[in-house]
């Protein structure tokens, strides 16, 4: 049986206008980065292969094809699972190439584990947000 409490969620996620604005938060990451890449693809490239990242042409264009897709998805709702999903996995992979702390050491070793972990709080955040909508779509069915 649901509850009051359970129709209010239902009813918050799919018609308040504040949780579009959250999701146009969560995607604004994504969307500079995007940006960015698509106008210094040459610095990227660069900085991927320095980091170490193989391929490092293809992986900064799927990088920002993954951007966008993935910002369009959060923003839009479609195809929601997977591209939650993919943008979650994609912040934690691009983690361990940029943010390695602990292979550095002083001032470097702190700044990359808060970038790390900045990160971490972005993908949590966004399998946050896909856990509270797939629940709501579940109250809102009756599941």
């Amino acid at each position: 049986m649901r509850t009051a409490i359970d129709r209010a969620v239902a009813a918050l996620v799919h018609r308040a206008p504040g949780l579009l604005l959250l999701r146009i938060g969560l995607a604004l990451m994504f969307i500079e980065s995007a940006i960015d890449k698509a106008l210094n693809y040459s610095i990227y490239v660069g900085d991927a292969a320095a980091a170490g990242v193989p391929f490092a042409q293809f992986a900064v264009l799927a990088a920002l094809v993954v951007e966008v897709i993935g910002s369009l998805a959060l923003v839009t709702r479609i195809a929601t699972v997977p591209a939650f999903l993919l943008l979650a996995t994609y912040t934690i992979v691009v983690n361990v190439f940029y943010f390695d702390f602990w292979s550095m050491d002083g001032r470097d070793a702190v700044m990359a584990r808060k970038e790390f972990l900045k990160n971490v709080a972005v993908a949590s955040g966004i399998l946050l947000a896909l856990a509270w909508i797939t629940c709501a779509d579940r109250m809102k069915r009756g599941d």
